[in-house]
C-alpha cells in the first residue's frame, strides 16, 4: 500500500497562520463578491510575508500519524501549490512556495521522507499519479479525496490524526 499525505492542514497547520482564514485555502465557488476579494487579499498578505510557509506549525502529532503509516506501507507528500492566479509574482511565488514545502519537510520530517517520495504538484493529484486501489490519499478537501477516487485511489478525507490513524489502520 502506498499512502500520499497532504501537508497544508493534515501534516501542517495551514489554518493556524492568519487568523479567520480557514476559509480562503478552500475552492471560490461557495463564496461572495466581498468573499472573494478577502480571500485575495489574503493570498496577498501571504505572498507578503517569506516566512509565511517556513514557520507553519506542524499539526500536533502528525509524526505519530505518519510513523503508523509507515508500518502499512510507504509513505509520500503529496502537496499542491496555490495557483499562480493568486499571486503578484504569479508562477515564480508559485516555484517559491514548492522549494519552501521543501524545505519544511526536510527540517521536520527527514526522518520519513527523502526527495523521492515529497511531490509538490500545481494540478490535479488523481491525473498526476494514477493512482490504484492500493494508492490512498489522506487529505483535508473533499474535493481533493473525490478527484483521487475518480483515478481509482482510495481516500481518507482527514478531519484530525486519531481519526486518521483508525481509519489507516482498518484498511
Amino acid at each position: 500500500m502506498r499512502f500520499y499525505f497532504d501537508m497544508d492542514g493534515v501534516i501542517t497547520n495551514f489554518d493556524s497562520m492568519l487568523p479567520n482564514s480557514a476559509a480562503f485555502n478552500h475552492p471560490s465557488e461557495s463564496l461572495d463578491e466581498a468573499g472573494r476579494a478577502a480571500k485575495k487579499q489574503f493570498w496577498l498578505t501571504v505572498e507578503q510575508n517569506p516566512d509565511f510557509w517556513r514557520d507553519m506549525p506542524m499539526i500536533q502529532n502528525a509524526d505519530y500519524m505518519l510513523s503508523v503509516a509507515h508500518e502499512y506501507g510507504e509513505i509520500f507528500i503529496l502537496s499542491k501549490t496555490p495557483g499562480a492566479k493568486h499571486f503578484a509574482s504569479g508562477q515564480n511565488y508559485v516555484n517559491f512556495v514548492a522549494n519552501e514545502k521543501r524545505k519544511w519537510i526536510k527540517i521536520h520530517l527527514s526522518q520519513f521522507f527523502d526527495e523521492q517520495h515529497v511531490i509538490i504538484c500545481d494540478g490535479n493529484k488523481g491525473e498526476l499519479i494514477q493512482p490504484t486501489h492500493n494508492d490512498i490519499l489522506i487529505d483535508d478537501r473533499n474535493e481533493n479525496i473525490t478527484g483521487w477516487e475518480k483515478h481509482n485511489g482510495r481516500g481518507i478525507l482527514f478531519t484530525n490524526v486519531i481519526d486518521a490513524i483508525n481509519k489507516i489502520k482498518t484498511l
